[in-house]
């Protein structure tokens, strides 16, 4: 009889033992749940600084459109009418020159009648001209800034056939400021009734306030 006592005893305790197993947990799950709670909370913030940050980009793009939309538009191309080939030139004395056939003139600041542009807000342009003559002909061009000689080209005759060259420049404008081209003293180009060989273009690049430097 007390060997069986021994035996139930034996068991009892082994069960219990396995009781007591099952009932511990394997990891501390208020530990786990602090740590995933703060996981959360950093996960919480950077979220919150991406939707800032998006944002701010998206009204960044808001102003840039608005600035695009509401920014003067200027650009123009213009050459010289003829009806047949022909030429400008020689002059005594350096001329002026009219390019009276319109190509592009979006916003209306190029004067065809008198081949001057003038600046309908303070920016940075951009101008350019192309110039043809024959070979047989010297032939100076210069983008004129006011009164005063901005860029030129000058081409020698060559003996070739026919010349082609070209120049332009950035130029900062106020409000009125005026550019024009003048052909050199004794020299001549090309004007054609198709092709445009000759031509004037300028563009705004970007306008200025009247605190940019």
């Amino acid at each position: 009889m007390a060997l069986f006592q021994l035996f139930f005893i034996s068991i009892l305790s082994s069960c219990v033992a396995q009781d007591e197993d099952i009932m511990t947990p394997v990891v501390n799950i208020y530990s786990e749940l602090k740590e995933l709670k703060a996981t959360v909370d950093v996960l919480t913030v950077d979220l919150n600084t991406a939707k800032n940050e998006l944002a701010e980009q998206k009204s960044l793009i808001q102003d840039l459109q608005k600035q695009i939309k509401e920014s003067p538009k200027v650009a123009f191309t213009a050459s010289m009418s003829s009806t047949e080939d022909t030429h400008r030139g020689p002059f005594s004395s350096e001329t002026k020159l009219i390019f009276d056939k319109v190509l592009t003139n979006i916003g209306n600041a190029y004067d065809p009648v008198t081949g001057v542009f003038k600046a309908p807000v303070k920016g940075v342009y951009y101008f350019r001209y192309s110039g043809s003559a024959f070979s047989s002909h010297d032939m100076g061009l210069s983008i004129f800034k006011g009164t005063a000689r901005f860029v030129s080209s000058y081409e020698y005759n060559s003996g070739e056939r026919n010349d082609q060259m070209s120049n332009g420049a950035v130029m900062e404008l106020d409000v009125g400021e005026e550019v024009h081209m003048r052909l050199w003293v004794r020299t001549w180009i090309f004007v054609d009734p198709r092709y445009n060989y000759s031509t004037f273009t300028g563009y705004l690049l970007y306008p200025l306030d009247s605190t940019s430097v």
